[in-house]
């Protein structure tokens, strides 16, 4: 097996509180293999793509906090914040993807995280 190329450790060790153990140990073990790490650039885009806990917490505590104005506010300022630090995350997953893949994978890996258009 090849060894995993420079930049996948710190990109794992970046999202490991974000992904599964089983995520982690599959980036450990096989981060080596090109096709493992499309994989799992794949998955951990998906899994980043929609609102964590954080800020799904955050977003019931502000409609419950209506009437409340400082303290929806509160809530509303603690979801932003922790929408942008998913949103980084994301964006470091498509960046790094250029020097973590060979250049066959890379197409589908854009392929991958693109949505796809209604009726296709």
């Amino acid at each position: 097996m090849s060894a995993a190329p420079e930049g996948w450790a710190e990109l794992v060790g970046g999202l490991e509180q974000h992904v599964s153990p089983e995520w982690s140990r599959h980036a450990h073990e096989h981060g080596g293999q090109g096709w493992i790490r499309l994989i799992l650039l794949v998955d951990a885009h998906h899994q980043l793509s929609t609102p964590r806990v954080a800020e799904k917490v955050a977003m019931t505590m502000a409609d419950l906090a209506a009437d409340r104005e400082g303290e929806r506010a509160g809530w509303e300022a603690v979801r932003v914040k922790a929408e942008a630090e998913r949103m980084e995350l994301v964006a470091r997953v498509v960046d790094s993807s250029e020097t973590l893949l060979p250049d066959e994978l890379l197409p589908l890996f854009v392929r991958s995280i693109e949505p796809t258009p209604p009726g296709m």
